[in-house]
């Protein structure tokens, strides 16, 4: 957790367990050789408590020395969907965030213990979790966030205290019931007590073996995600469900996981339910499907592909730009580029033809040409077929996927398709034995 010469900023509320924390801490900076400074936040929300608290950790960090770093939350308030709990959570690592940054520390640490982790397996459990969840709090978070009291029971902590004389406050929201942790220390976890005298200590190795696990299975799904991995931008990832579905049932999940939080950022609001709703998603026959999940994440089936996108992803609105001769033009809407040029008969190599190029008969194009994206209703005659077909089939015959659909270009004479660019030209329009001027375009 520490090394030598660490600059440590200890988060202190005032409570037991971060008092004793700072106190074991302070005797062992010598031997451990580091600095410490205390970080108090002041959340605002029990006005004549808080303020207390605030007075009792800056006469503590006075006493013995050290740099204060103090703030208060202005209007802790919590966000839709959200607890009050979490938000002040957000706020407090927001906090220390910024003290490690401020001061040019390298760990912070917290005062959380054995009972907590207890807790928190607890109420993982009762919310739906997986071994992830049941891994509880790691005892090093980020290579950042310590917490030297995990092992440490409250039992063992009070004891401390009580034997060294050490004052601390208590905070009077620990025993409102209205908050889960607050019922399962008060109420369950008592019960659960009299089942088994040991239960926080068998809690606690709970959350280290999974999280021994939990550590390995990661690793193998990171490898895992490389493997299934089509395509990656900063909002979207695409895996290949062929790949996927060969995969073994558990790291399946662990992938989905891994995918979720490379694109939302975290895992934040996400359950094992959602997991297996993803799973069936991947499962279904439907050619292409979608659910939305917490905080505007969007998972697709997409024919042979799962797409994992953020919300904030802008849809191609319907876009027409007309092209008065031969050149290069930019489609601003797609961020692609149409160029045309007339080359000579000789050049014509039909075999070597990428597929964004398109040989057209020049001379039964009329100036100016129209550049658009996709209409309902729109169709042509592809090459080497006589009879019209709707381009939304050939979209489907192709894969195209729904959202993708209006981001392609389509090349236009007269308001008849000349070219599905990238995907197919019109029949009428391709180079004959009789044709003399030959118009080549190119999509990029």
């Amino acid at each position: 957790m520490i090394d030598s010469g660490d600059k440590i900023v200890v988060a202190v509320s005032g409570g037991p367990d971060s008092v004793c924390l700072l106190k074991i801490l302070f005797q062992l900076q010598r031997w451990l050789d580091v600095s410490l400074i205390v970080a108090h936040l002041n959340h605002g929300l029990r006005p004549q408590e808080d303020e207390k608290e605030t007075e009792f950790v800056a006469d503590l960090a006075r006493g013995l020395n050290l740099t204060l770093a103090y703030d208060k939350a202005v209007n802790l308030t919590k966000a839709h969907g959200t607890s009050i709990e979490e938000k002040a959570r957000e706020i407090r690592y927001h906090f220390l965030e910024r003290v490690l940054n401020e001061y040019h520390a390298q760990k912070a640490a917290l005062g959380h213990n054995m009972n907590d982790q207890a807790e928190t397996v607890l109420m993982h459990l009762l919310r739906g979790s997986g071994p992830t969840g049941l891994s509880g709090m790691p005892p090093i978070r980020q290579r950042r966030f310590i917490r030297p009291l995990i092992n440490i029971t409250r039992d063992e902590i009070h004891a401390y205290l009580k034997q060294k004389d050490i004052p601390f406050m208590m905070d009077s929201s620990n025993l409102e019931k209205r908050y889960l942790r607050n019922r399962l220390r008060l109420e369950l976890i008592p019960l659960l007590l009299n089942y088994q005298p040991r239960l926080i200590e068998h809690l606690g190795e709970l959350a280290s073996l999974c999280r021994l696990e939990d550590q390995f299975m990661e690793e193998e799904a990171r490898k895992g995600l490389q493997m299934v991995t089509l395509d990656s931008s900063e909002h979207s990832l695409e895996l290949s469900l062929d790949t996927f579905k060969g995969l073994s049932p558990a790291l399946r999940c662990r992938i989905i996981r891994q995918a979720i939080k490379r694109v939302k950022g975290d895992l934040r609001r996400i359950d094992i339910g959602h997991i297996k709703a993803i799973i069936d998603l991947a499962d279904s026959v439907r050619p292409q499907i979608r659910m939305n999940l917490p905080q505007d994440l969007i998972v697709r089936k997409i024919y042979e592909r799962l797409r994992f996108s953020s919300g904030t992803e802008i849809e191609t609105e319907d876009f027409t730009h007309h092209i008065i001769d031969k050149g290069v033009f930019k489609i601003p809407e797609i961020n692609r580029t149409l160029s045309l040029e007339e080359i000579p008969k000789g050049d014509f190599l039909p075999s070597s033809a990428s597929p964004n190029e398109a040989f057209l008969d020049l001379a039964r194009l009329k100036w100016p040409l129209r550049v658009r994206n996709f209409r309902a209703g729109d169709k042509f005659i592809p090459l080497g077929l006589n009879g019209f077909k709707k381009v939304k089939d050939v979209f489907i015959d192709e894969k195209i996927p729904s959202e993708e659909r209006k981001k392609i270009p389509i090349l236009e004479n007269c308001s008849s398709i000349v070219w599905l660019c990238g995907i197919r030209i019109d029949n009428r329009y391709r180079v004959r034995q009789r044709t003399r001027r030959i118009l080549r375009c190119k999509i990029e």
